[in-house]
């Protein structure tokens, strides 16, 4: 595969869409090239003799959201990709990046092969931490919301809800020490940002 060619094939198809509403444009785009990067290091860690697989995981998870928008996007996209790598990819491979895109957000399903699940992790670890915050703060720009609607949104038993489930869906202990580490982070963060937005100056 040429990787190259594909990120161009990629860019050309995600870079400059707005797929959600209260998001960026292009912000697909850039998910999906971090969940690939997630996704080989999770590989690299957890399968370290299974490196033959990296192109296809690596494609499949730059591509799993290339149908967002257009629901159900992973039946949506599992096709499309078959047009848009047509002349990138044999068949066998094919095959398998339209299967990652296909079951990417299908959770706790364990007779899934270990590549899909890893693809499955990196994609909910890439929304945490500070892509989180970075996320809530664009969705309050768009929704004209303050500082303060964040805040008691990140204090409410919905939003720990929402995390304890993210946790819950991860296959990997090492995704969930990863998860942990995000999680730690944003609420160091948001601690900081509830003080400064009462005026406090001491932390």
């Amino acid at each position: 595969m040429n990787l190259e060619k594909i990120h161009e094939i990629a860019f050309r198809t995600m870079g400059k869409r707005k797929s959600h509403l209260n998001r960026e444009r292009g912000f697909i785009y850039y998910h999906c090239e971090r969940v690939a990067k997630i996704s080989i290091h999770l590989r690299k860690e957890l399968f370290p003799d299974e490196s033959s697989l990296d192109d296809r995981i690596y494609v499949g998870a730059l591509f799993h959201d290339v149908a967002k928008g257009i629901e159900p996007h992973h039946q949506t996209g599992s096709s499309l990709i078959r047009t848009l790598l047509q002349e990138e990819c044999t068949g066998e491979e094919l095959n398998d990046i339209a299967d990652i895109i296909r079951y990417h957000n299908t959770r706790h399903q364990e007779d899934l092969p270990f590549h899909i699940r890893i693809v499955q992790d990196a994609d909910v670890l890439d929304h945490f931490g500070s892509l989180e915050i970075w996320l809530k703060f664009v969705y309050c720009g768009h929704t004209n919301e303050s500082v303060f609607d964040a805040i008691r949104l990140w204090e409410s038993d919905e939003y720990k809800k929402y995390l304890e489930s993210s946790r819950q869906s991860l296959y990997y202990e090492r995704s969930r020490e990863i998860f942990d580490r995000k999680i730690e982070f944003a609420a160091q963060f948001e601690n900081r940002f509830r003080l400064e937005c009462e005026g406090r100056i001491e932390f």
